[in-house]
């Protein structure tokens, strides 16, 4: 059966123009056409700049992959309007074309612990690991979850590194502290490579915790509703494990707002070595809401609530910007679904940015 494919394609000439701009086609797919197959036909209409190779790597509506994934899963994960873009924006030199000289450093600084064949297969497996982290989108210098994980098969292989390698990984300014789950942002990520890194921070010495939640094992509420949200616009912040209210939100009459940045990781070990690289991460969360129209943005409890509620005036201050958006829990939203209106009861009295909505 053949359907279509609505597509904006990023295209930049780094040499030429000073911003990028993206161009639409509509093409035809079948069942098992790959992105590589769309990639070319799009090309047959119009040179564009990309390595026409299954192993090419991509960004499409905000999802990490490689040119070979089937587009019919893509479509089925997101929807058949496709924006499609080089992994790194700040990288790009033509089109989809990316200059890979800083993962490419970061690699080869393990040279003395690996063979130049060793090099050669990270290159090549671990490019995705690089660039899809939200990390590096905020501290350029980052070693690199790639690092990470050639950092985790050294201390495999040669136990007796250990110390070395944890070392290197560990600095204050770009190490591993810093790191930021994938699981939700590359498309079919193997969530072994997530468990990897995990047993590299267990294996450092333990430091006081921030508090800061990467992710709550909450339930999404149902509420009976006596009291509805027509015209209002809400956003919310679900986090890795995807704990969604916009089921919540769209039941009580309210527009969805739909951030990309949703299900992202907040970085709580980074606390340990800097005092605000959680907040840039929650300060572009809020931003992106706020920039939506959002009136508030929902959360998924207290913990998140201390964060985004409570340090919003040192998260504008990181991101330098002002923000001034309320933010309430799931739980706190139920009760005014259900009829709620005490201030005091509902603790909006205890909140940091005024919920003026009552």
């Amino acid at each position: 059966m053949i359907k279509e494919l609505h597509v904006e394609l990023f295209r930049f000439d780094s040499k030429v123009d000073y911003l990028p701009y993206y161009k639409k086609y509509t093409i035809e797919y079948k069942q098992r056409d790959t992105i590589l197959s769309i990639l070319n036909k799009i090309n047959n209409i119009e040179k564009f700049s990309f390595e026409p190779t299954v192993d090419f790597n991509l960004k499409i509506n905000n999802l990490y992959m490689n040119a070979n994934e089937f587009i019919v899963n893509i479509v089925d994960a997101t929807s058949n309007e496709f924006i499609i873009e080089p992994i790194s924006i700040y990288r790009a030199t033509r089109d989809l074309i990316i200059d890979k000289k800083d993962f490419l450093e970061k690699i080869v600084s393990f040279k003395e612990y690996v063979t130049p064949m060793d090099m050669d297969e990270y290159a090549k497996n671990y490019e995705l690991d690089y660039y899809a982290s939200n990390t590096y989108d905020i501290n350029r210098d980052y070693i690199g979850d790639h690092s990470l994980l050639i950092a985790s098969d050294i201390i495999e292989q040669n136990p007796e590194l250990k110390q070395d390698i944890l070392s290197k990984i560990s600095n204050a300014d770009n190490g591993i502290w810093y790191h930021t789950s994938l699981e939700n942002r590359v498309f079919n990520y193997d969530i072994s490579k997530e468990h990897r890194i995990k047993t590299l921070l267990s294996m450092l010495p333990k430091v006081t915790y921030s508090g800061i939640s990467a992710s709550v094992n909450t339930k999404t509420h149902s509420a009976d509703i006596s009291q509805y949200f027509n015209g209002f616009n809400i956003a919310s912040f679900d986090g890795l494990n995807k704990n969604s209210a916009s089921a919540m939100i769209k039941e009580s009459k309210a527009n969805y707002v739909d951030i990309s940045l949703k299900y992202e990781d907040l970085a709580p070990y980074s606390t340990l070595v800097s005092k605000d690289f959680s907040l840039k991460i929650a300060g572009n969360i809020l931003i992106q809401a706020k920039d939506e129209n959002a009136d508030f943005i929902i959360v998924r409890g207290k913990s998140d609530v201390m964060l985004f509620d409570g340090e919003q005036k040192r998260i504008e201050k990181a991101v330098g910007r002002e923000i001034n958006l309320p933010v309430i829990s799931q739980e706190q939203f139920v009760k005014l679904l259900q009829g709620e209106k005490d201030s005091s009861l509902l603790g909006f009295d205890k909140h940091k940015v005024k919920v003026s909505f009552l």
